[in-house]
């Protein structure tokens, strides 16, 4: 077996989980018996980036969850990258909460100066 094969083999896989015809259980078995064939058939293991997209198959009900309470909701979450890029970018740093009042008025030092109105004579 080649890796185009192989990669071929686990297209046909994720397209089939998509479609909702592979449960998880039988998702597993398959995962694990395409991994053998490709051993017994190379002697060697699959490069990384197979591996890479076995394990996110294997996780696929994990990283497709789009709650957003998930980090709430589960006790040990998977988040996919795109999660958290959402996360981080809706996080604020705890400057904001020292220096920021509940009023919403900045408590900061004032750094600059105000110009003095000019008087005309």
């Amino acid at each position: 077996m080649t890796n185009v094969e192989f990669n071929e083999k686990i297209n046909e896989l994720w397209t089939r989980t998509k479609a909702g015809n592979l449960p998880r259980d039988a998702r597993f078995k398959a995962i694990e018996a395409l991994t053998d064939q490709y051993v017994e058939a190379t002697g060697k293991r699959p490069d990384s980036g197979a591996l890479d997209r076995l394990a996110t198959l294997c996780l696929y009900e994990e990283v497709t969850d789009d709650d957003r309470m998930k980090i709430r909701n589960n006790e040990a979450p998977i988040m996919s990258d795109r999660q958290i890029e959402r996360r981080e970018a809706d996080q604020v740093s705890f400057t904001m909460a020292e220096e920021v009042g509940t009023d919403g008025r900045d408590y900061r030092s004032q750094t600059r100066q105000n110009r003095k109105k000019l008087r005309k004579y």
